[in-house]
């Protein structure tokens, strides 16, 4: 294995999680922005503000994964032989995962296996949390379903990682605003939108009740069970 791959990314991102992402898909939310969004993702899933896990809707379920698994491209080369991502590959075949990835027909043509990976294909593991795979980027993406908002809160908590961001996509914003109050963290949540940037608004984080737009964004800051949270809105 190549010496330079232990260091990629040289900023370190690849040993611990910085500013790592959830998603939460409702059965009213645009399926096909959020299974795009992954899928770019997805390209390169070890660094900052990568998404780490998707949580959906159980109607939508099915829907998502065909859309996500017709979104696949191989990831960027340098992290095909990356540490983090084998030692996932080799998790998923001990463990049995179902997954979604690209199929490496010519393997699966001549033997008959449960993971015909192709080499480089991104990795969505189904049903895991993300804790299975180490407490570092590890390279894949978790996707688990639930079937209300009380089963979304649960499957959050049950996470070990502190979500800098919570990306929710729902046409009814009384849901989002829920998640909002329910969930702890993160203290940062985008209404069906993926990339809202919040590192420049830490400067308001004691300020209860503000507006802000910044270009074609709206944030308000909130005072949500004794913590600050900041949502974000595209205004269209």
């Amino acid at each position: 294995m190549k010496r330079h791959v232990f260091s990629y990314p040289k900023d370190g991102s690849h040993k611990q999680w910085i500013r790592p992402r959830l998603v939460i898909l409702l059965s009213t939310g645009d399926l096909s922005q959020v299974a795009g969004s992954v899928a770019k993702d997805l390209y390169h899933p070890i660094g900052r503000d990568v998404i780490a896990c998707v949580l959906v809707e159980e109607p939508k379920r099915d829907e998502f994964i065909k859309k996500l698994q017709h979104s696949l491209q191989l990831m960027d080369e340098r992290l095909h032989t990356h540490p983090n991502y084998l030692r996932s590959v080799e998790t998923i075949k001990r463990l049995n995962c179902s997954t979604i990835h690209i199929e490496d027909i010519a393997e699966a043509g001549t033997k008959k296996q449960c993971h015909n990976i192709t080499p480089g294909s991104p990795i969505v593991v189904l049903d895991f949390p993300q804790y299975y795979f180490g407490d570092y980027p590890p390279g894949i993406i978790t996707l688990n379903s639930f079937r209300n908002i009380s089963d979304a809160v649960k499957l959050c908590k049950r996470e070990s990682l502190k979500f800098d961001t919570a990306s929710v996509w729902s046409s009814k914003l009384a849901e989002c605003f829920e998640l909002v109050s329910r969930l702890d963290m993160p203290s940062h949540f985008a209404f069906n939108c993926m990339n809202a940037p919040f590192v420049s608004l830490a400067q308001y984080t004691h300020t209860n009740g503000m507006v802000l737009i910044v270009q074609n964004i709206r944030y308000e800051i909130l005072a949500v069970n004794g913590k600050i949270k900041i949502v974000a809105f595209l205004i269209k």
